[in-house]
């Protein structure tokens, strides 16, 4: 007992340190993929390679908020991930298991969600990677060790929320570099018009 007490505390440890690897707010490093509604770019920032979506979209901040807190709702919210288990409510850790397109193996990922600000003026709520005894072993997926990033929302009057999605581009497996960017433009396309529709079919 004693022993998976300590993994998890490692694994909370070690991973929390990865969240300061995050580009932060005002990095200007970023590379563009595409325009339109939703702009994606990409950047190579202390090591990792890191994506970034952004759209303002005409919903309401606290009901985008209270969709990315239902996080064992995900795999209704976002059309690739198949399953999303909570594996600890009190402190938010979640087993997430994603189906990737063509010849790829799934991918899948344990992670914490912390809320790091929540006010009237904005919401930014963080996730990394961390160990849990209850985490499935699903031979049929690559883990991602290192899966982490950020939800940074923002009222914007008249117009409805600004929602940016910053994500660990890695990927590991056998997936080919030289379509690295095009996983990245549609990930971020993609992750942020199905929490749209999410939010307008339920409201």
């Amino acid at each position: 007992m004693h022993k998976i007490i300590l993994i998890i505390i490692s694994g909370l440890i070690i991973s929390n340190d990865f969240l300061g690897k995050i580009p932060p707010k005002d990095y200007n490093g970023w590379n563009p993929l595409n325009k339109g509604r939703v702009t994606v770019s990409y950047a190579r920032h202390l090591g990792i390679n890191w994506g970034h979506a952004r759209a303002v979209l005409p919903i309401k901040m606290d009901e985008v908020y209270e969709t990315l807190h239902d996080l064992e709702n995900y795999k209704n919210i976002f059309d690739r991930i198949t399953q999303s288990t909570v594996l600890d409510s009190e402190e938010n850790i979640v087993y997430i298991r994603l189906d990737m397109p063509y010849f790829l193996a799934d991918r899948d990922y344990t992670v914490k969600y912390i809320i790091k600000e929540n006010s009237k003026k904005g919401v930014l709520i963080q996730f990394y990677s961390v160990t849990h005894p209850g985490s499935p072993n699903n031979e049929g997926s690559v883990t991602l060790p290192r899966a982490g990033g950020e939800w940074r929302l923002k009222p914007i009057k008249g117009k409805g929320t600004e929602i940016i999605y910053v994500w660990n581009g890695e990927l590991l497996g056998k997936f080919p570099n030289s379509q690295l960017r095009t996983a990245w433009e549609e990930q971020g396309k993609e992750v942020l018009m199905w929490l749209y529709k999410y939010i307008k079919a339920n409201k």
